[in-house]
């Protein structure tokens, strides 16, 4: 089996090589970048997973973030930050992040994530399946989604959590079970989390938006008109 592939990207040389170190051990491919541009370059080399720091010269890790969805790209993304605000870690998912660790940290937890990242996408592709409502169609073998036709571009989290909704149809779920089902118990995410990933994933469902509904006071259900 091919080993995944992790870029690492800090401006700090001593976290890279921490990172790397322990990576390494769990068998895992690491490449490095210092900062933002250098980390798009290494986007060639097609990394399964990116441990991107946020507060780097030049190119932010919010900036580089940005690009990479902008480009269609939809890598795994965990941001790596000192900064401890519930601002910063909705602005990273905002920006289309999988996951945010704030420094200093464990390098075991670093793991635990990036295990529960590959072990849900790994889920998802055996199922390799269509799911089609009307106009809405995703492919769940090769992370697809189209809105009649035209196919549109939904970071990891955004399609998994799509995923879920359009297999399950009129089933309300409460946040606290979208939560574990898409981010699974062993990670960490603030409150706002679902309400900010179902907001962009309705800014790009165009028609079909609406069927995404908010269930006051419940949770959410998909419920194709």
């Amino acid at each position: 089996m091919n080993k995944k592939l992790v870029l690492i990207v800090d401006d700090e040389k001593d976290i890279r090589n921490i990172i790397q170190y322990n990576l390494e051990q769990e068998n895992l491919k690491c490449i490095t970048a210092s900062d933002g541009d250098e980390a798009l370059k290494k986007l060639n080399e097609s990394p399964d997973l990116i441990i991107l720091d946020i507060m780097m010269p030049s190119l932010d890790g919010y900036e580089v973030c940005r690009t990479i969805r902008n480009q269609g790209n939809t890598v795994p993304i965990i941001f790596l930050t000192a900064m401890d605000r519930e601002f910063d870690e909705v602005k990273g998912l905002e920006y289309g992040g999988d996951d945010y660790i704030r420094k200093p940290f464990s390098p075991k937890l670093l793991i635990a994530r990036i295990n529960a990242i590959f072990r849900r996408i790994d889920k998802i592709k055996e199922k390799g399946k269509i799911i089609e409502h009307e106009g809405l169609r995703i492919n769940i073998n090769n992370y697809l989604a189209e809105v009649d036709g035209k196919e549109i571009t939904l970071p990891r989290k955004e399609f998994e959590l799509l995923a879920f909704f359009m297999s399950q149809p009129n089933k309300i779920f409460t946040r606290e079970i979208l939560l574990s089902s898409i981010w699974e118990d062993d990670v960490y995410v603030v409150d706002r989390t679902i309400d900010v990933h179902i907001n962009r994933i309705r800014s790009k469902l165009s028609n079909y938006k609406n069927w995404i509904e908010t269930v006051k006071g419940v949770g959410y259900r998909f419920r194709p008109k």
